[in-house]
């Protein structure tokens, strides 16, 4: 499954940065969406790019259509949460996206694993038992997908926990770094073991140690560690995916399969169209916030194809005769995808008015980086001048450039905010507030200056006003409500 390691680094990245909280809230949205609706888009392409194949003269059996759906059925909008991030985009619709595309990377490569073990294909996963008739493979289907997804999450899930355990025990970044590196593949490994599903473990265990293991066993700079080398290792990963399909890949052969190509292309589309408009009318009747109806037409488009895919293909054995055919197909699709899709999102989004002008936001945040960088660069010289190590002269001549560039960018930054409050800034300064205020808390009973009774009642009091707030972000009436129900407390 994993001939070179790619994927866990790949999902765990993905996965360190999603919100526990924020994910749970919207679950009944990204499952239905990531399980059924994998299932619904796989069936729906299998059935068509079969059908399509065969109808130009291309002999492709069902089940091999089957594979090749389960293949390409990962979704994979690195790109387009990149350009989310860039255009500011909602939280929720980059949650939904980045939540889905996480769950149904594992649901794809359980369907897969199973399909192939009906199929007799060597993966170094699964060996189907000898089975007969329709009722006997839909029984074995449903029930080795309960045991891998299920098991999957659990072994990630467990292995996150002891993990986030032992990230609290040492204060060394290298140390936690190189546990979460362990964690990573060590999830992976144990859930193949058992037969379960590596992805689901390895995402199960990156939401776990980041929403939970970060906040718990690291300080600052471990979680800036942490961040900065899953960012590397993923981007080796993705580069090295890409990499070796080159060198497995015909070029020749994928221009003059363009059209076979184009096909699945359509294929797979319909399949990703009836699951995002069949199954999202079927997530309103959970009592969540409803979708608005315009974002469906962001998941079906922003539904890319990428790396998951390009492994599951290069993993097929060299002996598998329809091998070539399935390379050439993946990787049209995903390039198809990654640069049609990829390129034509924005506009999408713009038709559909959901991008904002942010020129005045950027402005804003420009010239508050500049105030904190000034701020930051007059600390450290008044703690040089304090300490004996400047010359008075140098520090009065340093401190009234950085305290004119302060004030005028302090001037600048309020100018461009206006009168109006950003609700999001609120909400992050009220949350670092309280985390000030949790710190400072912690280290008064650690001295002793209050009794473990009362430190335990305003802990509590402060995870309490912290989960209100970070429920905040549903809309300016909630914010508002959070906050006054956080401030407003004596």
């Amino acid at each position: 499954m994993a001939p070179f390691g790619g994927p866990p680094a790949l999902l765990f990245e993905a996965a360190y940065h999603v919100e526990y909280k924020k994910f749970v809230d919207n679950a009944p949205a990204i499952l239905t969406l990531a399980v059924p609706g994998v299932l619904l888009a796989i069936t729906i392409t299998a059935f068509t790019s079969w059908w399509l194949l065969n109808r130009v003269g291309v002999p492709f059996e069902l089940g091999h259509a089957f594979l090749l759906a389960s293949m390409i059925a990962a979704t994979d909008p690195i790109s387009v949460l990149a350009l989310f991030r860039t255009l500011g985009v909602t939280k929720r619709l980059y949650l939904l996206v980045e939540g889905e595309s996480l769950l149904n990377d594992g649901v794809a490569v359980v369907v897969f694993v199973i399909v192939a073990a009906v199929l007799g294909i060597e993966t170094g996963h699964l060996h189907a038992p000898h089975l007969e008739g329709t009722a006997e493979v839909v029984m074995y289907g449903i029930r080795t997908f309960l045991w891998m997804a299920g098991g999957g999450v659990i072994i990630g899930g467990l292995l996150g926990m002891i993990v986030s355990v032992l990230t609290r025990q040492t204060s060394d970044r290298l140390v936690e770094v190189t546990l979460s590196f362990i964690l990573a593949y060590g999830s992976f490994l144990a859930a193949e073991y058992a037969h379960a599903s590596g992805v689901l473990s390895v995402v199960a265990a990156g939401i776990v140690l980041g929403s939970f293991g970060s906040k718990f066993g690291m300080n600052a700079a471990t979680r800036i560690a942490v961040v900065d080398f899953w960012e590397v290792m993923a981007f080796f990963s993705n580069s090295l995916v890409f990499l070796l399909v080159g060198l497995e890949l015909n070029i020749p052969d994928l221009i003059g399969n363009a059209g076979l190509v184009g096909l699945v292309f359509i294929a797979v589309l319909m399949g990703r169209a009836t699951a995002i408009y069949g199954l999202l009318p079927v997530v309103r009747l959970f009592r969540i916030e409803p979708i608005p109806s315009i974002w469906s037409h962001v998941l079906f488009w922003g539904g890319l194809r990428g790396s998951l895919s390009m492994v599951l293909v290069i993993g097929l054995p060299l002996d598998f005769q329809p091998r070539s055919l399935l390379l050439l197909l993946v990787f049209g699709v995903v390039s198809v995808s990654l640069f049609l899709q990829g390129l034509t999102m924005k506009p999408l989004m713009a038709k559909l008015k959901l991008l904002k002008d942010r020129s005045a936001q950027l402005e804003y945040e420009r010239a508050r980086g500049k105030a904190i960088m000034a701020t930051a660069a007059l600390n450290e010289l008044n703690r040089m001048s304090t300490s004996g190590h400047l010359q008075s002269a140098i520090f009065d001549k340093l401190s009234s450039v950085y305290q004119a560039r302060r004030d005028a960018n302090i001037a600048r930054a309020s100018e461009r905010a206006g009168d109006t409050i950003d609700d999001e800034r609120l909400q992050e300064t009220s949350l670092h507030l309280l985390a000030i205020e949790e710190d400072v808390l912690r280290h008064a009973a650690s001295e002793g200056i209050l009794s473990e009774t009362i430190s335990e009642e305003l802990l509590t009091q402060l995870a309490t006003q912290r989960e209100v707030l970070r429920h905040g972000d549903d809309g300016p009436e909630h914010m508002e409500a959070a906050l006054a129900a956080v401030l407003g407390d004596e």
